[in-house]
């Protein structure tokens, strides 16, 4: 695209060259819709029937930083500011992890674990959406949202008071539960913890190692080190019976299956599969 928006350009126009901009495998189809109505603060829906009216110049240069910005591999969720999980819309930015269709398994395998839990930790929150998603769920649960970084906390608080439960998710700085008293407090746990191995680094996309926060991501030489160290200390948080879910990496199911029974701590409950047929979440039982 150039540099220099040609000021009487249509909205097809527009559209037409942020697609052949934004046209290599990496891209979805629908990314230059996406970023357009982003940049002209229209719904994708405005366009239909505009693709031939001239396009207002502050939204073209809008468009077109945008487009150039994604083409450089920055994440559309960045991008647009906001991405959907579950059906409900949230606030994203690199504070965070990009929320992802396959953690939707964690609040699926919550839901059927324990309908009744009141008392919930979300450990690793980063933008709150499970946190937020099952106070949304249980309108008479409290959910600790905790997490290391306090920037991802400011954004899982700005999620909370978006979907108007800011009253029952308490964000808690605190590496995993060093903030807690060692004493049974929760009857629900889950965690999508950083679990890619170090080694896996030069093998991801330059969208997610150059823009997702690293400590989100990386979960030591194997992966499973914060697993690990879940599974040592959360028992002493949880009550007898309560189930702790969490979302693991493509491969790591043997490990964490033999990780879970070794503790002496959880007996394995479940394993669920994702979309692609790969076991992606885990629930483990506190005996």
């Amino acid at each position: 695209m150039s540099s220099s928006p040609n000021p009487m350009a249509t909205w097809g126009a527009l559209l037409a060259r942020g697609r052949s901009r934004l046209s290599g495998a990496e891209h979805a189809p629908y990314e230059a819709e996406e970023l357009l109505a982003r940049a002209a603060a229209h719904p994708r829906a405005w366009f239909h029937g505009r693709r031939s009216e001239l396009a207002d110049a502050s939204s073209g240069v809008a468009f077109e930083a945008l487009v150039a910005r994604r083409a450089a591999g920055e994440p559309l969720q960045y991008l647009l500011g906001e991405w959907e999980f579950l059906g409900r819309t949230f606030l994203v930015d690199p504070r965070a992890l990009i929320p992802r269709g396959e953690t939707e398994g964690v609040v699926e395998a919550a839901r059927a674990a324990a309908p009744e839990a009141r008392a919930l930790a979300d450990l690793g929150t980063g933008s709150g959406i499970l946190a937020v998603s099952l106070a949304l769920e249980r309108p008479e649960a409290r959910v600790f949202a905790i997490d290391r970084s306090p920037a991802a906390l400011a954004l899982a608080a700005a999620n909370a008071r978006r979907h108007g439960v800011a009253e029952r998710v308490i964000p808690v700085a605190s590496d995993w539960l060093s903030a807690f008293s060692s004493r049974p407090l929760f009857d629900l746990a889950v965690a999508n913890p950083p679990y890619v191995p170090m080694a896996d680094a030069p093998h991801l996309s330059k969208t997610v190692s150059d823009f997702e926060p690293p400590l989100a991501l990386f979960g030591g030489n194997d992966g499973l080190e914060p697993l690990r160290v879940l599974l040592a200390g959360l028992p002493a948080f949880l009550r007898s019976g309560a189930p702790f879910v969490f979302e693991f990496g493509y491969g790591q199911a043997r490990d964490v299956s033999a990780l879970v029974e070794a503790s002496g701590a959880f007996r394995l409950a479940a394993m669920r599969l994702d979309a692609a047929g790969i076991p992606r979440t885990a629930t483990a039982v506190r005996l």
